[in-house]
């Protein structure tokens, strides 16, 4: 058995000792592997995490800057419509998938156009898959807009 060395037996009965002396570094070498490996894991899911706002209703209302305007971009069926300030883009969808290129150009313009807006609402209908939501997210990340809040679509 690994672990526990028996003692000599130096009683007169035939009966063995129930005294062992455990060998505790195999124990202690486990132990400390699982706790690094704990920490490691801790720490790595928290740098890698994306920050996601989400929101059960409707999107809250932010306080409105003089520089930043409230850009919602919906998926749908037929691709992207980017809304702003009354103001309403569509981009459709190219050879079946969304056109993630095209959203990037106009999300790119916008952030030149208003250097501050670091804010998007991103509104995936039900029907939308969870992979084009999540590259639809970080195509916004990689353009700067760094506020993503997820909501329902209306």
């Amino acid at each position: 058995m690994a672990g526990a060395a028996p003692q000599e037996h130096t009683g007169r009965s035939g009966k063995k000792p129930l005294d062992a002396e455990l060998n505790l570094v195999p124990f202690i070498d486990l132990l400390s592997c699982c706790i690094s490996f704990l920490l490691i894991t801790a720490v790595w899911t928290q740098i890698a995490g994306l920050q996601v706002a989400s929101s059960g209703g409707p999107p809250e209302p932010q306080p409105k800057q003089e520089s930043t305007i409230e850009v919602r971009l919906l998926l749908n069926d037929e691709g992207y419509q980017l809304m702003m300030a009354g103001a309403s883009l569509d981009i459709p969808k190219l050879n079946g998938g969304f056109d993630r290129r095209t959203l990037a150009e106009k999300l790119k313009t916008l952030k030149t156009s208003l250097l501050d807006q670091s804010a998007i609402t991103v509104q995936p209908e039900d029907t939308v898959a969870y992979a084009d939501l999540v590259e639809t997210v970080d195509t916004a990340m990689g353009e700067q807009l760094r506020n993503v809040t997820v909501a329902p679509a209306n």
